[in-house]
């Protein structure tokens, strides 16, 4: 059956198609991953071309008939502009446009991680970035995708931690009894700060924990690189905006 279908999301990529087309992937408020083709939008003139740009939060008309859905209309409700205008911010947003690409299914519903990414967003829009707040972002982002860790106990044997190894196939942080092939050893005061990361929001984040940023960052690295099986590119660029 052939129909049109509105969707709100964000941009998290697109990929040339023929000359002047882009395959686009769109993030949406329902919490599925959508594909579809903007027609034209490669070109100068194109009245979609904006509208298709990477971590735009836009809304989308799309016709589904045989083949690929094709774009009808694309509105812009949020354009990040604030976000373009700052390296740091542009790479904090690019890594967490590529985490949904790699990390959300097409019909996933993951709802909660679009609200999250929202709100991530429109922190970043206000506030200066900080890498304590991103990797709160991405650790949470795990979470509501269903890969809490847990840094307060030991994840198999359940005796409480002072310090441990990080293991995620079971799922964070466990004792010397319980290490097995774990290799990341953590001390007891990143634990606490990974617990803090996981249950403060963003606001009370911002500007906090600067000295303990870099093990926090080298530790959810870890777990990204082990969720999207080393698929991810966007750690590469960390250096560049963590100076």
């Amino acid at each position: 059956m052939m129909r049109l279908q509105k969707i709100n999301g964000f941009i998290v990529y697109g990929f040339p198609l023929g000359e002047a087309d882009q395959l686009v992937s769109c993030f949406t408020s329902s919490g599925n991953l959508v594909k579809f083709v903007a027609k034209g939008s490669r070109k100068v003139k194109s009245k979609s071309a904006a509208a298709v740009q990477l971590f735009i939060l836009g809304q989308y008309i799309i016709y589904r008939g045989k083949g690929l859905p094709i774009l009808r209309q694309a509105d812009i409700m949020d354009s990040f502009s604030p976000l373009r205008q700052d390296w740091a911010k542009c790479g904090a947003a690019f890594a967490a446009m590529e985490l949904c690409r790699l990390l959300i299914a097409e019909e996933a519903r993951e709802v909660d991680a679009f609200k999250l990414l929202l709100a991530y967003m429109l922190h970043l829009k206000t506030n200066p970035y900080d890498p304590i707040v991103f990797d709160s972002f991405r650790l949470k982002f795990a979470a509501y995708l269903g890969y809490e860790m847990n840094f307060s106990s030991c994840s198999q044997c359940g005796r409480p931690l002072q310090s441990g190894w990080l293991y995620w196939p079971a799922g964070g942080a466990v004792c010397s009894v319980c290490k097995g092939p774990a290799r990341l050893s953590i001390r007891k005061e990143d634990l606490s700060l990974l617990h803090t990361l996981g249950s403060r929001d963003f606001s009370y984040l911002q500007g906090k924990f600067p000295s303990q940023g870099k093990a926090a960052t080298e530790i959810i690295d870890s777990l990204i690189n082990w969720l999207t099986e080393g698929k991810t590119k966007a750690q590469a660029f960390r250096p560049l905006f963590e100076s």
